[in-house]
């Protein structure tokens, strides 16, 4: 008999609009009630993203069977007891099933609330949701799947599971915000391994040794864990949910996008134990539904777990998932390879620690840059595509919000350190100006000039500090670290000035006011260093017959300045 229903159970952390205070509602709560909460509010932002990516699953799953008033598409045949999908959609059908999956969308959208239907679909696969259960465990295989595919595997506690603390067995946690007495890094309520089993099929890391089949495998360290995650937010989580809601396609010209609706979408809970582990040694994660409710480990519970008990299961590895171009995943940034086995083709991009999302607009945005041209983000894509039918998105000021996970660096473990969060706020008109003369075109040529200005200003300025300074022309450690502090000291004024452009404004003058804001920031970063000079750097050196000290390379910086900033050409 089944324990702890996800269904019924309050285990989905959300903020309410109503007050701002967080709770914890059931999945059918959540569907019944999104227009009235705020966001997601689980531990980590890595985990709402984890757990986003399984209610998008939930969404598209139904509404590629069935429309905005619970109806079943003419073009499908669809089974009454489960409302499965009983065959992909006939290809002579396909635009017309486009058609009828975007008019979903519109309707949804229109309605402003998830009909009924949802609450229909989950009943009817209520017992595959039991968190505890000797059939169908939610994300896991049973006990004796786990012995017949890995003699058992490897055992895991709470602590590795939970990622507020991430503890291996060989090394302790020294600023867990949980304290250890009486294993408590260990003790899990069933609404927290909830949302962390969700969260470790994302985010895993290799550190475990235990496998399913052939050692030869390329392992997954969680499909999560690569991305450089991209998702809209919209004014309250139903438009959260809805805007990263892919259903038909951003282009109808691109053959893989058809492809991929004609696939009929499978979530994981739709599939067997042993179904679901077949899908990564076969290569079936073809659709949105599979993907995002995607595992990379077998993973046993003790079905006889209690609250307040020291937690462990038992896990064993799964094939990865294909990376190569694999543009399925919408929710991604993407880098063309320009080395190595996957040369000339895209991969996904993680976000880096140091460096505000904006700082790789091109990317971002799949637009060029030094010669380069990244693939767009499929969901920047579909909010082109939206924005196009619905006047009044045009008004909308979106957040693009990106989100990964931190690795140690470890090839051997890649165990997770910290996340990575950040957000770009964008007018609606603004953020689909993809034309070769538009708004997106102009802001990335701009992001490049102020690298390139910097470069050529204050970094030129104090790589001849740091030879005054006595260190070696090949050392970059000062350049490097005041090039970072000058982005850090301009990150909120570009944020600001991006976040008030307005799609009528002169693209001339928007320009000039970033560069003023960016010119002052040069200058007084510059003049600091050279007031708080010490009587060496006034001394100087000589290089080439010639005096290099504090004032001579402070004299150099502000005459590139005047270059950089007012003299024409």
């Amino acid at each position: 008999m089944g324990r702890y229903n996800l269904l019924d159970e309050k285990w989905i952390a959300v903020i309410c609009q109503d007050g701002g205070q967080t709770e914890l509602v059931s999945l059918k709560e959540l569907f019944a009630n999104a227009q009235r909460y705020y966001d997601l509010a689980g531990e980590m932002k890595t985990q709402d993203f984890a757990v986003m990516r399984v209610l998008l699953a939930v969404l598209h799953t139904i509404f590629s069977r069935f429309d905005a008033e619970g109806e079943p598409y003419d073009l499908l045949e669809i089974d009454e007891e489960r409302f499965r999908q009983e065959e992909p959609v006939n290809e002579e059908n396909l635009k017309e099933y486009e058609d009828v999956l975007f008019d979903t969308w519109m309707d949804l959208w229109e309605e402003g609330k998830f009909p009924e239907v949802v609450q229909e679909y989950l009943e009817r696969w209520r017992d595959h949701f039991y968190l505890f259960d000797d059939r169908y465990p939610f994300y896991q295989v049973t006990a004796a799947e786990m012995n017949e595919l890995a003699a058992g595997g490897g055992q895991f506690f709470g602590k590795n599971l939970n990622r507020t603390v991430s503890e291996s067995n060989n090394k302790v946690a020294l600023f867990s915000p949980i304290g250890d007495i009486k294993k408590g890094k260990d003790k899990l309520s069933y609404d927290q391994l909830a949302r962390w089993i969700i969260t470790f099929q994302g985010y895993t890391g290799t550190g475990d040794k235990v496998f399913v089949g052939s050692s030869k495998m390329q392992w997954s360290k969680g499909w999560l864990y690569d991305l450089g995650g991209i998702y809209l937010r919209g004014k309250n989580l139903f438009e959260t949910l809805l805007l990263n809601c892919k259903l038909s396609v951003a282009n109808d010209k691109a053959d893989e996008e058809i492809q991929y609706i004609q696939t009929v979408q499978i979530p994981s809970w739709e599939r067997s134990p042993i179904e679901n582990v077949d899908v990564y040694f076969k290569n079936q994660v073809n659709n949105l539904a599979t993907l995002y409710s995607s595992w990379s480990r077998a993973v046993s519970f003790d079905q006889n777990f209690q609250e307040g008990e020291a937690f462990s299961c038992h896990i064993a590895k799964l094939p990865e998932i294909n990376h190569v171009n694999n543009f399925l995943e919408p929710m991604t940034c993407w880098i063309r390879a320009n080395t190595g086995p996957n040369k000339g083709n895209n991969l996904p991009k993680k976000h880096r620690p140091e460096e505000a999302m904006w700082r790789n607009f091109s990317i971002l945005m799949g637009l060029e840059k030094e010669g380069e041209k990244s693939h767009r983000p499929g969901i920047l894509q579909w909010y082109s595509r939206i924005s196009e039918s619905l006047r009044e998105i045009a008004r909308y000021k979106i957040t693009i919000c990106g989100v990964s996970m931190r690795d140690d660096g470890n090839a051997m473990s890649w165990s997770p350190t910290d996340e990575i969060v950040d957000t770009i706020n964008l007018e609606t008109a603004v953020a689909v100006d993809v034309g070769d003369d538009g708004w997106l075109v102009r802001i990335n040529h701009l992001v490049n000039e102020t690298r390139h200005k910097i470069n050529r200003t204050l970094g030129i300025f104090l790589h001849r500090v740091s030879m005054i300074r006595g260190f070696d022309a090949k050392d970059s450690r000062l350049e490097n670290r005041g090039r970072e502090e000058l982005y850090q000291r301009i990150d909120v004024a570009f944020r600001d000035w991006i976040g008030k452009i307005r799609a009528s404004d002169s693209m001339d003058e928007k320009s000039n006011e970033w560069y003023r804001v960016l010119e002052k920031a040069l200058m007084t970063y510059a003049t600091e260093i050279f007031e708080s000079a010490t009587v060496r750097d006034f001394k100087g050196i000589s290089e080439d017959d010639k005096e290099l000290n504090i004032a001579t390379a402070y004299n150099a910086f502000r005459n590139q300045i005047y270059k950089e900033f007012h003299r024409e050409g």
